[in-house]
């Protein structure tokens, strides 16, 4: 037996196998190491970009926008084409009223990444403050379209604020609706549809949807109390009418809606 041994070990046959043999095992062993180690360095690679874009943001927060562009220039050394990048780059740049810089990032990002719905979020809210409301509106509804986001329910919000710029009522109140399902402590939203319901004529839905608002809200609004009173006043409820005017009144002298409320009362309120 042990002769057979020997004279298989020296075949060449067999050493030509047992050589495979080796090699495959260690060059196995070389791909699992490059692997592990490509993985390392692409974790790496984002916690530091990470970190820089968040020491940006934060020095942003202070007002310290050198420091803040220190941080984005060693970010984009790292990867120019991250789309969370650009969007901090555009948010810095809006903020130095660079709109045309700021722009171009928001584009680059959203070029990277189309799923990026953060940035295509900030680009919406660029776009309104620029009453671009077309252009704003199509970028909110397809941030809207991602059924993950966690802040889904602003983005439904910001559809129906812009198609009622749009004047396209009934798409506002279904994104409304559906930002109130969403996010139930949301209480713009409700105001929002109470104020549609008013204007349509259907008061009764429209004081439901207003006492919904006035729950989920600490603290009375201009907009919510002088819907108030003309809600009261086409009940026929005087004392509640009178209230909410006399709190519209204290709390919110200045306001257009309190404005609007004087000129009602001297006009005998002839447009409740």
């Amino acid at each position: 037996m042990k002769k057979y041994k020997e004279k298989n070990l020296k075949n060449p046959i067999c050493l030509w196998i047992i050589g495979c043999i080796f090699s495959t095992v260690l060059m196995t062993g070389c791909v699992t190491t490059n692997t592990g180690a490509s993985q390392k360095s692409k974790v790496d690679t984002e916690k530091v970009m990470e970190n820089r874009l968040q020491l940006a943001l934060g020095y942003m927060g202070k007002g310290d926008h050198e420091r803040a562009r220190e941080h984005l220039n060693k970010a984009t050394e790292v990867n120019n084409r991250s789309p969370e990048l650009h969007d901090v780059w555009a948010l810095l740049y809006q903020r130095e009223m660079e709109l045309e810089a700021a722009e171009s990032h928001y584009k680059k990002a959203l070029s990277y990444d189309p799923t990026f719905t953060r940035g295509r979020n900030n680009y919406g809210l660029f776009l309104m403050r620029l009453n671009r409301i077309e252009e704003a509106h199509q970028q909110f509804v397809k941030g809207s379209e991602d059924l993950g986001y966690p802040k889904r329910a602003e983005l439904l919000y910001k559809v129906g604020l812009t198609a009622l710029k749009l004047d396209r009522v009934q798409e506002a109140e279904d994104a409304f609706t559906k930002a109130a399902i969403l996010s139930p402590q949301m209480a713009m939203a409700y105001l929002e549809l109470a104020e549609i319901a008013y204007k349509r004529g259907d008061n009764s839905r429209s004081k439901q949807l207003l006492d919904k608002y006035n729950t989920t809200k600490s603290n009375a609004s201009p907009r919510g109390l002088w819907l108030g009173i003309r809600l009261e006043n086409s009940f026929g409820n005087q004392d509640a009418e009178a209230s909410q005017g006399m709190a519209l009144r204290n709390l919110y002298p200045n306001s257009q809606e309190n404005l609007e409320y004087q000129s009602w009362l001297k006009n005998e309120r002839k447009n409740p």
